[in-house]
């Protein structure tokens, strides 16, 4: 008798119970979806802030081998405005937003010494086939972004507060103002997500911070 009457009570949970574990379960997922979501953009921006960052050392340090000057022109669209990566500081298919000159590419056959950062390999490859060829275009090309075209660029807006900035080795620049970049996530979803700034200074150094809009200055 106590055998079945224990069997009966184990018998499983009543729909009460059913209902009292979802609805803990419900506003469980309703707190912790959108931090999850919250924290997932964030990276983006922080990623994408980490590649600018990456690439302008390597800018830099290209700059300081190759003894070249550049001349970055930034997109009127982008200027204290956010618009996409692609529109403001990826160069593969706007060539001209960079153009360096120096003694090598005047040997190379460009007569006044210049070309735009991209087709700088190129151009110095000269007729060089094979490996060669590809290491020497990888290496001697110029770009501000190692690589363009991330997932993370789909998915953030940029903006700068020069329209140019001279670059001169080893990647310092004789113009006076601060080169600021300031990115956001491209979700108009999330008010709470923090805007990322990266200060360029004259002299070659880099700060990578938080964007204040009260007091229009990055903070780390």
């Amino acid at each position: 008798m106590l055998f079945n009457t224990m069997k009966l009570n184990s018998s499983g949970f009543s729909l009460l119970e059913l209902l009292v574990g979802m609805v803990i379960v419900t506003i469980g997922l309703s707190a912790a979806i959108p931090s999850y979501v919250r924290n997932m953009r964030q990276g983006e921006v922080d990623r994408y802030t980490q590649q600018l960052e990456a690439g302008f050392f390597g800018l830099r340090a290209k700059l300081g081998q190759q003894k070249t000057s550049c001349t970055l022109q930034f997109d009127s669209s982008g200027l204290n405005n956010f618009v996409p990566p692609a529109d403001l500081v990826e160069m593969t298919n706007y060539p001209s937003r960079i153009e360096c000159c120096n003694s090598d590419i005047e040997a190379a056959g460009q007569s006044s010494g210049c070309a735009y950062g991209p087709e700088i390999g190129v151009l110095l490859a000269g007729d060089s086939s094979g490996m060669e060829r590809d290491k020497i275009i990888r290496d001697r090309s110029l770009r501000l972004l190692n690589r363009e075209g991330t997932p993370e660029s789909k998915l953030v807006e940029v903006s700068v507060n020069l329209a140019t900035y001279e670059l001169t080795p080893p990647g310092t620049s004789t113009m006076s103002e601060d080169l600021l970049f300031l990115i956001r996530s491209s979700s108009s979803q999330e008010q709470r997500l923090r805007t990322r700034c990266l200060k360029i200074s004259g002299t070659g150094t880099v700060l990578r911070a938080s964007w204040n809009s009260l007091t229009s200055s990055c903070v780390k």
